[in-house]
């Protein structure tokens, strides 16, 4: 996936990676937005909600070129996530492709967690294509690197594997946690991605029970594609933000 990186968004995106100074905790008035960049792919972005917040979800980008790896593609639905009180990180793990991106996409949520207060909040691992596959192997590596451990893993239009360097054992993964699925009706690849990344928790004896399988559908002028999920129209809310909507609302509960 490719998309092209216009003035505007440079210009934005250069704004918000010279904000990583201090940060901290604090609760802002105001939504906040904090770039900490490090030379390498293992910054992120922290996206703070007004006031404290009620949950954290760590986006995980699929494989692309400079733009994917910022949150430009996603800044709607991460919007909407943070206008719902949701801290976001979105980790930097790549620039151009790389095999291994389960290390640095860790090191970055490492750098932006030490800058939150992240107590009690249930936490969302949420990947989209690449990401879709690599939320759910940080998911089983996140005890032991002693970053924040997922309650739930959304997986939108997923291939098979986010880590290529190595296969990602996934039997750590706890089984309470929750795991939903959403692929694109018009996405033949992701249905194929899906079916081996689930296969690959079946493998590792995840639960079925706690696997959750969303379709999303085609409207009017909104194509349910791979590129679907970028899409902000109301089609596209409806069929991606809607279920994770509800995902996070079902994780408050069972607090």
């Amino acid at each position: 996936m490719r998309a092209a990186l216009t003035p505007v968004v440079l210009a934005a995106l250069l704004l918000v990676a010279g904000c990583g100074g201090g940060g901290g905790s604090a609760v802002s008035t105001r939504p906040t937005v904090e770039g900490i960049q490090t030379g390498q792919a293992q910054g992120a972005w922290i996206f703070r909600p007004a006031g404290t917040p009620k949950r954290l979800v760590i986006f995980f980008h699929g494989q692309g070129d400079e733009t994917e790896s910022t949150p430009a593609n996603h800044r709607p639905w991460i919007d909407h996530l943070v206008k719902k009180g949701a801290v976001v990180v979105y980790p930097r793990f790549e620039q151009l492709y790389s095999r291994a991106i389960l290390d640095p996409a860790v090191a970055g949520v490492r750098k932006a967690s030490g800058r939150l207060d992240l107590k009690g909040l249930p936490v969302l691992a949420l990947g989209y294509s690449r990401g879709a596959a690599l939320a759910l192997e940080y998911a089983a590596v996140a005890a032991r690197q002693h970053v924040p451990v997922p309650d739930a893993v959304e997986s939108v239009n997923p291939v098979p594997y986010g880590e290529t360097a190595r296969i990602v054992d996934l039997s750590p993964v706890s089984p309470q946690t929750q795991m939903a699925v959403i692929v694109s009706e018009k996405d033949p690849h992701a249905a194929d991605g899906a079916e081996l990344l689930l296969q690959r928790l079946r493998v590792a004896g995840f639960p079925g029970s706690q696997i959750e399988l969303n379709i999303a559908h085609s409207k009017g002028y909104f194509t349910a594609d791979h590129l679907g999920p970028l899409s902000a129209s109301p089609a596209a809310r409806a069929a991606y933000w809607a279920p994770t909507d509800a995902l996070i609302t079902s994780l408050l509960r069972h607090q």
